[in-house]
């Protein structure tokens, strides 16, 4: 998988089962991928350069993943196999988990609660380029804006 700092699938594949999002025509490319994905945590990790390693815990299984920032800072690759094939890897040892419900919005896509109540109807954000434009159809009131990160950006900045 190929995700900019963003959150957005520039590329994706699977053959191994792992739930990514997808746009009503079943296209990856465009999506968000998941908060808890490797993919997007290694670009809040203190050395975002070397390869990072993580469980995630799926509905559809436990899966090991690698990711690693690419050059300049914009892009991750992340390569990862189900739990049971992990033992051919280094990095097999990590001790990192994580748990995620997606493709479910509930899992990172919908505003926590008491943030969309706070917020929902004080901000109207404006969609990056890119991320619009790759979706045929992208989720969400605002296509492209992911909200939780809207709103916890105005709760942090809100006096």
């Amino acid at each position: 998988m190929k995700v900019h700092r963003s959150g957005t699938i520039h590329k994706a594949y699977s053959n191994d089962g792992l739930p990514y999002p997808t746009d009503p025509l079943g296209a990856i490319e465009g999506q968000f991928a998941c908060k808890r994905f490797t993919s997007r945590t290694v670009f809040r990790v203190a050395d975002r350069f070397s390869p990072y390693y993580q469980y995630t815990d799926t509905p559809e299984g436990s899966f090991w993943c690698t990711a690693r920032v690419l050059p300049g800072g914009d892009f991750a690759i992340s390569v990862g196999v189900p739990f049971a094939h992990v033992k051919w890897f280094e990095g097999r040892e990590s001790p990192i988990r994580s748990k995620s419900a997606c493709p479910d919005p509930a899992c990172c896509r919908q505003a926590p609660e008491d943030l969309a109540e706070k917020w929902e109807n004080q901000a109207l954000p404006s969609a990056q380029m890119h991320a619009s434009l790759l979706a045929a159809v992208p989720p969400g009131a605002v296509p492209g804006v992911d909200d939780t990160e809207v709103y916890e950006f105005l709760e942090r900045h809100s006096g």
